[in-house]
């Protein structure tokens, strides 16, 4: 862009040089070419800007996530509410908050999302299934009861 300015400069200067009204404008078209060489460099230069802003904008949020999920991740344990089932993660009593019990997918979990598994009845059995991912965990059972603390798993009562 700086290049293409210059050249118009000069082109500009030389124009007090000419006698003839040809060579004026040939000079004249060489300016309108270098200032439009210009022009090409300066919006590209603000798409590039703009691209990277977008970046920038797109690892601050991926900072924050990070942030966040380590704030989420201790407040969970593996669990198996249901007797030779597949696991889930239990929110712990400790880091509860005034939550209420609930189960996350293991799946979603381990790629540093919190999603909270819903009970769906098929064949009459009670599947665990998550709304992110659709992966579904059998619990073995016909009915399974609310979700307790990660620390009440396995206690009977």
């Amino acid at each position: 862009m700086i290049g293409s300015l210059k050249a118009a400069t000069d082109i500009t200067k030389a124009i007090f040089d000419l006698k003839t009204t040809a060579e004026i404008q040939g000079k004249v078209i060489d300016i309108q070419r270098a200032l439009l060489a210009a022009q090409s460099s300066a919006l590209e230069a603000t798409s590039a800007q703009f691209e990277l802003q977008e970046r920038v904008r797109e690892l601050e949020s991926q900072l924050k996530s990070v942030g966040d999920w380590d704030k989420q991740e201790p407040r969970y344990a593996l669990a198996s509410p249901w007797r030779g089932a597949a696991q889930v993660y239990a929110l712990k009593t400790s880091h509860a908050q005034g939550e209420e019990p609930h189960y996350l997918c293991t799946n979603c979990f381990h790629n540093r999302k919190r999603v909270i598994l819903n009970p769906a009845p098929k064949d009459g059995w009670v599947f665990m299934t998550c709304p992110a991912c659709k992966s579904t965990t059998s619990t073995g059972y016909r009915g399974i009861g609310a979700p307790k603390y990660a620390e009440d798993v396995g206690r009977e009562g």
